[in-house]
């Protein structure tokens, strides 16, 4: 698997480009904004972006949508229809999705936004602003922040203690220490 973070000066979100080895085809988890460094590194390692995940649809997330699909024949893929002033495919908790050889799964995780997903990987998961390193995204009521810490619980800490975090904002944690040290799940 082919691996790489872009730290993106939109609110300092992060950004993915995930992809096979053998087929060279790509997955971009989040794009706040398309910037030179992220088209740069698709051409230089010969990926075809053929995938956009998009965790949930807030700007910082979805920015640079429309300039990456302006670019890239790629598909869509978010918890609903339309994200960033785009259409998109609607995914669901434990649809898959493939990219190449590589297979990952949609977990729900709703609180920060309604339509908020993640996707698991081999070895990894992008959770966009549901789960950050030593925190949670912001919610607007109680009911929402209970319906997150729930669905990040039932889904994300059910992956095995090494499995590698990727949060939408911040730095990159594991399953097993989230599970045991972030204060929201004490």
């Amino acid at each position: 698997m082919i691996f790489r973070h872009f730290l993106i000066d939109v609110n300092e979100s992060n950004a993915y480009v995930v992809a096979c080895e053998t087929t060279r085809q790509a997955l971009l988890v989040d794009v706040a904004a398309f910037d030179a460094a992220l088209g740069g590194f698709l051409e230089d390692q010969g990926l075809t972006l053929t995938t956009i995940f998009i965790t949930h649809d807030h700007y910082d997330h979805t920015g640079g949508l429309q300039e990456a699909l302006a670019r890239y024949d790629a598909e869509v893929l978010a918890g609903k229809g339309s994200v960033g002033g785009c259409q998109a495919r609607k995914v669901a908790h434990g649809d898959s999705v493939r990219i190449g050889e590589l297979a990952g799964t949609v977990l729900a995780t709703p609180g920060h936004t309604p339509e908020g997903v993640s996707m698991a990987l081999p070895g990894v998961v992008f959770t966009g602003d549901a789960l950050f390193s030593g925190s949670v995204g912001g919610t607007f009521s109680s009911q929402d922040a209970r319906q997150q810490v729930d669905h990040i619980r039932k889904h994300i800490f059910s992956l095995p203690d090494d499995v590698e975090i990727y949060p939408g904002h911040g730095p990159p944690s594991t399953v097993g220490v989230e599970r045991r040290y972030n204060p929201f799940f004490s």
